[in-house]
Formats: structure tokens, C-alpha cells, sequence
């Protein structure tokens, strides 16, 4: 433990599966925050800040050593030299750049290769940008096996301030760093292996008794199991759209924002969440897009992680604690109403499903399978159209190195699929980030429109 972190020194399942699915190009998990602060920072006190966030959530001074057995685990360690100044930058575009060209180098910069055999982020600080609230940019990407959305707000509050001239926070001593042998990660792996053998031999033992002295009733109850993992990653349902058919290497961010109190304000009158607002003028948006090119389609499929923490104690910062849940938008809705109370009801029906639990089960198998097994299952990801994430930021502006943060576009990977939407809410600013395939989405710039005109949609809703 760090401070208030929780870090384990093994990978999760889910992140070793994530950083072995980085051998293919098409399923790289890189993640991107895109900030702009309303003026240059100091470069000495923004390595600082890095510097004291690094010895605080201490994922960014640590390397992935792999598992010395195929069913050992892949192990955090620190690495005994550190410097924060070689995994940062510090650049400036050419002058005259437009919004467009900083989006420009952001995509580059998150879909290039990484180096897994270092810490696995990097930063740069991009001076003459062109956005209406400053002109300095600070971008930081990290793999996606160092946290998930929920994870990287946590992992920002050591890296950021609540005021502008805070007093300067103390250094925390860093991670130990401390190579093992072969041998003692072996040993490791065999200690830490016993409770999680425990656990599913017992598991397992519960359910043949179970089969034996009710057949009929188990029978019935794994059943329902198979239909639930069915309804939540099976390929039934909705079969894609004709205009995202396509799939290319060839990536574009889009970004914007809007005051979110108008739009929260609305749902609330509307008695609706904000996944529901959100979720509702995605599909607006894409049917008005699809529309518009006169290509209506019935149902779009979707994907959208849910948070699975528990909010436990001895719960991990790091790592991913998400459960993927396949949805089929309903494009043939007309009444934001009723496009509303389908979402509702089949994220609610989702979050119930008993398969949703499944993958820790499923994944401590799995970590060990043969690559073309984690490429099969990376590849199963591609089967949507459409990936949308929704993170809840900061009710407060943040500082970094004593600039104020007043826009903060969130990027996540696009594991083949044709978009990945993601909505970051952050002091009353809600900011859209987008990477999209441009095989798949023909006419970014309308695609975009579409996607406000929807947003505004559901505001108007409430008047």
C-alpha cells in the first residue's frame, strides 16, 4: 500500500490478458487524458509533481515481470532507477496549428507501439495550442492494465492540486525495488496459488454435490447460467451496422465539450440517470447519423463496461475491476422516451445477469492459455460496433504544477471496433472524447454534429 492506494504486486487476470493481447496492432489498450491548462506550466514543477506521483500511485516506477510458469502470475516491480524526464516532453506545434492538429498528435501519440519492458506511460507538454480556454495542452497515456476509468481519477489525485499555490505536498518514500529469482517468483506463485486453487476446488466440489443430490434442479440453474452468458457476450442480436462494416488501422480522435449542470439538470426533471441521458443521445445521434446517409438500421450493437468494485477495504486502486456487458441499441425507436426506458431497463437486466460475475472465475484460466486463446478472446471484442464509457470526474477545477485544468478529453483504446465514445464529467464541464476507425466512420465531422445535435436533444427534452 501507498498512502491511500492499494496495490497488489500480481497482475489481475484481466490485465495480464490486456497486455498479452499487445502483440496484435489491432488490440493495443492504451488510454489518454488530453488536458488543457490555462497557462505554461513550470517543466520543473510539473517532473516534480510526476516525480511525487510516482512514489505515491507506484504503477508509474514499476515494470511487468512475467510469470515464471504458464500459470504463475505476471508480477509488479519496481525498477531500481527512475527519472520521470524519460518518459516526458515537451513540444510545441507549429504556429498557426488549429484544435484539429492537437487531436492529431494525441492520436498518434496513444496508438503508437509501447515499450513494455519500462513503466508504461509517457507524457508531453504541447505549448501553442489552439482551444478557446488556453493555450498550453498536457497529454499522459498509459496502458489500460495500470487502471481502469474509475482507477486513473484515483491515480490522478496524486499527480494533481485542488488549488492553485497549494503548499507542496511531501515526498512518500518510493517502492523498494527489489529483483526476484526465478525461483522466488516460482515460490511466490505457488503460495499465492493455493487460496485461489482453494477457492475453485471448493467451488467446484459444491457443484457436483450439487448435481447429485438435485440433477434436475442444477441441470435447470446451469442452464440459466448458459443463457446468461449468452444474453451478456453471445453474437446473437443486433448484426451490425452496414456503415461501420468496414475496419482499418487508421485512427482519428474527435473532442468536445459542454456545461453538464444544463444537461444533468434535464435528466433530473426527466427522472432519468445520466448513463440513461447518456446512453439515449448515443442513440439519437447514431440514428440521426445513419439517417442521414440513408442507411436506417433496426439495432446497433454496443458495449459498455460496468464498474464492479465493491468499495471494500483491501480493494485494489490499480488494475481493472470492469465486467464487459454487450447491449443493442434500439434504433428503431423514435420517442426519446421510450429509447430511454428500453436502455434503462436492459442495463438494469444486464447488471443482474448471474454470468456477470463470471469472468473471475473464467480469466485465472485463462491468463496461461496459448496466445491464439488471448487473441481469440481480443478479437471477441470487435464483434460491436460501438464502445461507450462514462466516468465521473472531480466536482472541483484541478491544478497541475500550478496551471488550472479546464478541460480534460478522455481517449480510450479501439480494440477493432468502429468508435469508442467516452464521457468524462469533471467541475461542472462535460467533455466527449472519441476514437473512431476511419475505414468504419466515413464523415467524421457529421458524425460529430449528429452526436451534439443528440446531446441537445435530450436538454431540449426537459423544456
Amino acid at each position: 500500500m501507498s498512502g491511500s492506494f492499494q496495490f497488489d504486486d500480481r497482475l489481475n487476470a484481466l490485465d495480464e490478458i490486456m497486455l498479452r493481447a499487445e502483440s496484435n496492432p489491432k488490440t493495443r489498450n492504451w488510454v489518454l487524458s488530453l488536458v488543457i491548462l490555462d497557462k505554461k506550466p513550470s517543466t520543473s514543477n510539473l517532473l516534480e509533481a510526476l516525480e511525487r506521483a510516482s512514489r505515491e500511485f507506484i504503477r508509474l516506477r514499476q515494470v511487468v515481470v512475467p510469470a515464471p510458469t504458464p500459470m504463475g502470475y505476471a508480477r509488479w516491480q519496481a525498477i531500481e532507477y527512475f527519472d520521470p524526464k524519460e518518459h516526458f516532453e515537451h513540444v510545441a506545434l507549429p504556429r498557426g496549428s488549429a484544435f484539429d492538429d492537437l487531436l492529431e498528435l494525441a492520436c498518434n501519440f496513444i496508438n503508437k507501439p509501447g515499450d513494455l519492458t519500462r513503466p508504461l506511460w509517457e507524457a508531453i507538454l504541447i505549448d501553442n495550442v489552439k482551444h478557446p480556454e488556453g493555450k498550453c495542452a498536457f497529454m499522459m497515456r498509459m496502458h489500460h492494465a495500470i487502471a481502469d476509468g474509475m482507477g486513473a481519477v484515483q491515480l490522478f489525485l496524486s499527480l494533481f492540486d485542488t488549488q492553485a499555490n497549494a503548499e507542496p505536498k511531501e515526498f512518500s518514500e518510493p517502492p523498494f525495488a527489489q529483483r526476484m529469482s526465478w525461483l522466488a517468483r516460482a515460490s511466490a506463485d505457488l503460495r499465492d496459488s493455493i487460496p485461489e486453487a482453494k477457492r475453485i476446488a471448493t467451488g467446484a466440489a459444491k457443484l457436483a454435490l450439487a448435481h447429485v443430490a438435485s440433477p434436475l434442479s442444477q441441470w435447470r440453474e446451469d442452464k440459466a447460467l448458459l443463457d446468461s452468458v449468452q444474453r451478456l457476450y453471445g453474437t446473437k442480436g443486433a448484426s451490425g451496422s452496414p456503415l461501420f462494416a468496414q475496419r482499418s488501422m487508421s485512427r482519428q480522435f474527435l473532442a468536445w465539450d459542454f456545461p453538464f449542470p444544463p444537461f444533468k439538470q434535464a435528466l433530473k426533471h426527466l427522472g432519468w440517470s445520466v448513463n440513461d441521458g447518456y446512453l439515449t443521445a448515443l442513440t439519437l445521434g447514431l440514428k440521426r447519423y445513419h439517417e442521414e446517409l440513408h442507411c436506417p438500421v433496426d439495432a446497433l450493437p454496443l458495449t459498455i463496461p460496468v464498474n464492479v468494485r465493491r468499495g471494500g477495504e483491501t480493494e485494489q486502486t490499480a488494475g481493472n475491476h470492469i465486467a464487459p456487458v454487450k447491449l443493442s441499441l434500439p434504433m428503431d425507436l423514435d420517442d426519446p422516451f421510450e429509447i430511454a426506458a428500453t436502455l434503462g431497463a436492459k442495463v438494469r437486466t444486464a447488471v443482474a445477469e448471474p454470468a456477470l460475475g463470471l469472468m473471475s472465475w473464467v480469466a485465472p484460466t485463462l491468463k496461461g492459455a496459448p496466445q491464439f486463446v488471448v487473441d481469440k478472446i481480443a478479437d471477441s471484442m470487435a464483434e460491436v460496433d460501438i464502445q461507450a464509457s462514462n466516468v465521473p470526474g472531480y466536482p472541483f477545477a484541478p491544478y497541475l504544477a500550478g496551471s488550472k485544468i479546464v478541460r480534460s478529453y478522455p481517449f480510450a483504446p479501439l480494440p477493432g471496433v468502429a468508435a469508442m465514445v467516452a464521457l468524462y464529467t469533471q467541475n461542472n464541464v462535460a467533455q466527449v472524447g472519441i476514437q473512431l476507425d476511419k475505414a468504419s466512420i466515413e464523415y467524421p465531422q457529421r458524425f460529430e454534429e449528429c452526436l451534439k445535435a443528440a446531446f441537445q436533444e435530450v436538454i431540449d427534452l426537459a423544456s
